[in-house]
């Protein structure tokens, strides 16, 4: 059974990874690179738990269309970022990413984890060790995206805002086609 929470956490970081390396790409202190994962490891591990307090009907309803929410917003932020006008900045300065940006973006990516909670919550798994654990995967997913951001931001001649709207386009299209 924990091969699964394992295999299931990983699954939920996923999404985290691919979000984090465009915010990676924005050249943004270390600091407050682990800040972002924090936020994102919690988000990971509170949306099971909510949806197993919320309960089943709640949760499936909300599950089926916090997936669209999520894909939205994911695509709203990219098509932001991408038609974002540079206002005479340098365009590969480093960039704020803070407050309600990032708990909204987390919120967004963990939305469909609603339904997982009522599903661990049939497995009688023990809900807080599986959350932790979701947590901490999320955690290290999200700041492994983060580093490798940094480094494609580096290495790739184009804005941080363009490059994060471009992941954050394929993010939201990997979540619809899956």
């Amino acid at each position: 059974m924990w091969w699964q929470i394992l295999m299931l956490g990983m699954a939920m970081g996923m999404n985290n990874a691919l979000a984090s390396v465009a915010l990676g790409a924005m050249r943004m202190r270390r600091r407050d690179q682990l800040r972002i994962a924090l936020v994102f490891g919690v988000f990971e591990a509170l949306m099971p738990i909510a949806g197993v307090v919320i309960g089943e009907q709640v949760s499936r309803l909300a599950g089926n269309q916090a997936r669209w929410i999520g894909i939205a917003v994911l695509a709203a932020f990219g098509i932001y970022s991408l038609l974002k006008r540079e206002e005479g900045e340098d365009a590969h300065a480093r960039t704020e990413v803070r407050g309600m940006r990032v708990v909204m973006l987390a919120a967004a990516l963990s939305l469909d984890n609603l339904t997982i909670g009522f599903g661990l919550g049939m497995l009688r798994v023990p809900l807080a060790l599986a959350a932790a654990l979701f947590g901490m995967i999320s955690l290290a997913m999200a700041y492994a995206g983060l580093e490798v951001g940094r480094w494609l931001g580096t290495a790739v001649n184009i804005s941080a805002d363009k490059l994060a709207g471009l992941v954050l386009l394929l993010t939201a299209g990997l979540m619809l086609w899956h």
